[in-house]
């Protein structure tokens, strides 16, 4: 249960093998690239042009086109490719039935192997159906286009379906003009009534709140303005009438509707297009991957280095596997990495399965360093506790207990889920535990109980303030001890060792007061007190080799205030767990208002559900911050750095695929 150990792994191949190497390598996701171009040794043959980087490059196949594309250009094509993928994928998501949340959680997650998807996307397969489904959609969108235009034109057409005459049929009279148009509508229709007044002919075909429609015949001799009475010719030039055009219109809709269904229902038919997509984009992401990892390689004409690192426990198995594809093409050295910058060295943190989900508080503080310990075990017990006490209510905790684990066992979740999940279920078992400590069942108070919170106020108050003096003296016990392996032994005892005596010193002073039965314990722990406070001077003067270490020893000595504030901190384990309690037994009492068992039953079971829905949300987002704060305030700050940096190594991409790792 600690920080993973690593070791540093070096490589030297030959510069055809470049490719199969990091493809086995992605394969067995054990390597973390160190960045050559920034170490010594080689930075300065990089300058000297003794060494390169790698080409980048990749074989791109097309209809049109067959080549290779190498350096920022490879990279700048896959990336398009994908892009192009996903917005394929995007679009086709749209068409496909929408499965409930429910539902889909139940579908267990797509696997295969790193063979497979490799095969799968060196067959290209997704290319045809990329090809097909964007087809597809873009003729969908313009039926969709064609219908809407021709819906336009019927709606622009259908108040002219008594029009008998075609608008340019009228241009072949001899004697007498016509014109087809319309006349706006005005309030007292004085525009269309002096219309009327000409020496003209005008049949109406139709009127509205807006406008009249029209059919004007007048005697080629008269002259009249139409501009002045706002007339708006009808723009029509087809051969057939308005109403045979609209009915042509609505029997072209139906076909391209039809069609546009029949697109739609293969659309919707199309999950496995979907994956094909899907797995193509893995396919290219793992690729690319590969590609950009080359910028920390380092070649020459005919050799490439790859340095990284890989944990100790998988360093056989990566030989194994690397000596059996590529035997004596191929040397690998492996060192340890004492030598090494140790903040240059990832962190992969390994615990056991009932401490793991703790690793999000420290990864959400920051991970340690490699020369530090794992705080994860020694926080656990510590945030458990926390957090049981801040909720600490026994339906509580078993509702989500029983919640999580339904989840858990019932959905298949992402990794990030599973692990969160995980770690609430542990906390609805630390929410039980205390729950029935106070007696507390959905704010009922229960006939059994070791602590009452409505009559042992000052003893919660007194656990927590022990639970705050224990954590912090273990933090500064964890002080001490890491700053002996760093070989810092006057920091210490200054910071560490001399404080956790002092603190016993002060606890002893206060239980001799208490209990004057053991007076010598007052004594005993006023003199302990005393000369680690002399030993803190003492020791900063040797540290500083003068006697100005004085200042920086009584300064250590004023912490003697913050370590008081530390311990109020932790009376909020007591105000929130009061809290909650007192919240949720007056919703208890609301509901209890109201009259006849029917309404209780009924408004009451309800509102009932609604009130501890929303207090047990308040308290467990309380427990969750305020845990966090007492983590990472009083106890990481007493000794914790933290700085690591995450074990990222070369593997292929899971956005949509699993990936069956072999071990």
């Amino acid at each position: 249960m600690a920080i993973s150990q690593m070791k540093r792994i070096s490589l030297l191949f030959t510069k055809s093998s470049l490719d199969d190497v990091l493809k086995t390598i992605q394969e067995l996701e054990s390597v973390q690239f160190r960045d050559l171009k920034v170490q010594d040794n080689w930075s300065e043959a990089l300058e000297k042009d003794e060494v390169v980087f790698p080409t980048i490059q990749i074989s791109h196949t097309s209809n049109s086109n067959h080549g290779v594309i190498e350096g920022n250009d490879a990279l700048t094509y896959l990336m398009n490719k994908q892009q192009h993928l996903e917005a394929t994928v995007e679009k086709l998501q749209e068409y496909l039935p929408k499965e409930n949340t429910f539902k889909l959680l139940q579908h267990p997650p797509i696997t295969t192997s790193y063979e497979e998807l490799e095969k799968f996307g060196k067959a290209n397969v997704a290319e045809g159906v990329l090809k097909k489904v964007n087809h597809q959609i873009n003729r969908v969108h313009e039926l969709e286009r064609n219908i809407q235009s021709n819906n336009e034109e019927i709606e622009r057409l259908i108040k002219w379906e008594k029009l008998e005459i075609i608008p340019a049929h009228l241009e072949q009279f001899s004697f007498c003009r016509g014109k087809v148009g319309t006349i706006p509508r005005t309030v007292d229709n004085r525009l269309y009534n002096n219309f009327l007044e000409n020496n003209i002919e005008v049949q109406e075909i139709f009127s509205n709140d807006r406008e009249y429609g029209v059919v004007v015949f007048y005697q080629s001799s008269c002259s009249i303005d139409f501009d002045e009475y706002l007339f708006e010719p009808f723009d029509y030039s087809r051969k057939e009438l308005p109403k045979q055009r609209v009915v042509d219109l609505d029997q072209e809709n139906m076909q391209l509707i039809t069609e546009k269904e029949n697109i739609i229902a293969s659309l919707q038919d199309s999950k496995k297009n979907l994956i094909d997509l899907q797995w193509q984009i893995d396919y290219i992401l793992s690729i690319y991957a590969r590609q950009i990892s080359k910028n920390n390689l380092l070649s020459t004409l005919h050799l490439v280095a790859l340095e990284g690192w890989i944990e100790e426990t998988r360093i056989l198995y990566f030989i194994k596997v690397m000596d059996e594809r590529f035997g004596h093409s191929i040397y690998i050295y492996e060192s340890e990495t004492l030598s090494d910058n140790q903040d240059e060295i990832p962190i992969k943190l390994t615990n056991h399965s009932l401490i793991e989900p703790f690793e999000l508080l420290t990864e959400m503080y920051a991970l340690p360093k490699y020369y530090e310990k794992d705080p994860t075990p020694v926080l656990a017990p510590f945030y458990f506790t926390f957090f049981g006490m801040m909720v600490a209510d026994l339906g509580y905790g078993l509702l989500l207990f029983l919640g999580t684990m339904l989840a858990l066992k019932i959905f298949h979740l992402p990794s990030v889920t599973k692990r969160f999940l995980k770690f609430f279920n542990i906390l609805g078992v630390a929410v039980a535990i205390w729950g029935g400590i106070y007696g507390s069942f959905f704010g009922y108070e229960l006939p059994f109980h070791l602590i009452s919170t409505t009559s042992d106020v000052m003893t919660i108050l007194v656990v927590s303030v022990v639970f705050g003096f224990i954590t912090v003296f273990v933090g500064l016990l964890a002080s001490g001890l890491q700053k002996v392996r760093m070989k810092k032994y006057a920091e210490a005892y200054n910071s560490g060792f001399a404080w956790c005596v002092i603190l016993l010193g002060l606890l002893f002073i206060a239980v001799g007061m208490l209990m004057p039965d053991i007076r010598p314990l007052f004594v005993l722990g006023k003199w302990v007190s005393i000369l680690n406070a002399v030993g803190i001077l003492i020791v900063s003067i040797i540290q500083a080799k003068s006697l100005s270490g004085i200042g920086s020893g009584l300064f250590n000595l004023y912490n003697i205030s913050s370590y008081i504030g530390d311990l109020v901190s932790f009376t909020r384990l007591m105000a929130l767990g009061l809290s909650g309690a007192s919240i949720a037994s007056a919703f208890n009492l609301i509901v209890g208002l109201f009259p006849g068992t029917l309404a209780k039953l009924t408004i009451g079971l309800v509102l009932f559900i609604l009130l501890h829905a929303i207090n047990i949300f308040l308290s467990l987002l309380s427990g969750y911050v305020h845990g966090a704060r007492l983590i990472f305030v009083e106890f990481f700050g007493k000794f914790y750095e933290g700085g690591g940096k995450p074990f990222q190594p070369l593997k292929a991409s899971e956005k949509y695929i699993k990936v069956i790792t072999k071990n």
